[in-house]
């Protein structure tokens, strides 16, 4: 029993740095963010904190806003989430290191963004079949669903659609232009979802 939920533990831990991963790859393309991490992309632009950072006060933003539809600070799922959201803003700044893509290459922008789709939904399916922790903003958009009674997807949506205008909004005020917004963002909305049912048609998990 013990080595099954180490192998768990692992499995989710991989899932986190394939997700953390394809994030890089898509900040790293220049042909945009995607929607989740449009907020922290932009506001590395403002604020002396790098985009890994950012990215975990993002997710304690999430946590801050599940604690307050439970109207409880203490909740030991969503409490889980805080060593998470470390984890992730860590990895981040770790793995950029050593992805560095060529922007003036149309062909290895691309191939960066299909990296990074395709990373970030073998992440996700790694860690959602573990049944761990969730990361913060799914997590959040998970919680809302449950409590307004409404289908994840349909919150997923709205929850995308409120970051790409948060985000536009502050690159136009901040910094004069739709920062972090193209052709990755639409991609990335349109595609990971559909990468992550192709995962699962093709690799069933084991009952």
């Amino acid at each position: 029993m013990e080595k099954i939920e180490r192998k768990r533990l692992v499995i989710y831990l991989l899932g986190m740095v394939c997700v953390s991963l394809g994030i890089v790859f898509c900040a790293q393309c220049g042909l945009g963010i995607s929607p989740i991490s449009g907020i922290p992309f932009v506001l590395k632009e403002i604020l002396p904190l790098t985009f890994g950072q950012l990215t975990m006060l993002f997710h304690f933003v999430n946590i801050g806003f599940q604690m307050t539809l439970l109207k409880k600070v203490r909740d030991g799922k969503i409490l889980l989430q805080i060593p998470v959201a470390f984890l992730f803003g860590w990895l981040i700044d770790f793995l950029k290191r050593f992805v560095t893509i060529d922007q003036e290459c149309l062909l290895m922008q691309f191939f960066a963004l299909g990296l990074s789709i395709f990373f970030t939904a073998l992440g996700m399916v790694m860690m959602v079949r573990m049944d761990l922790v969730q990361n913060p903003p799914d997590g959040f958009v998970k919680l809302a669903a449950e409590i307004f009674k409404k289908e994840f997807g349909s919150v997923k949506v709205l929850y995308d659609v409120v970051c790409v205008i948060l985000t536009l909004s502050i690159g136009m005020v901040c910094l004069k232009q739709p920062y972090g917004m193209g052709i990755a963002t639409i991609a990335s909305a349109l595609l990971v979802g559909r990468t992550v049912s192709l995962i699962n048609k093709i690799v069933p998990q084991k009952q």
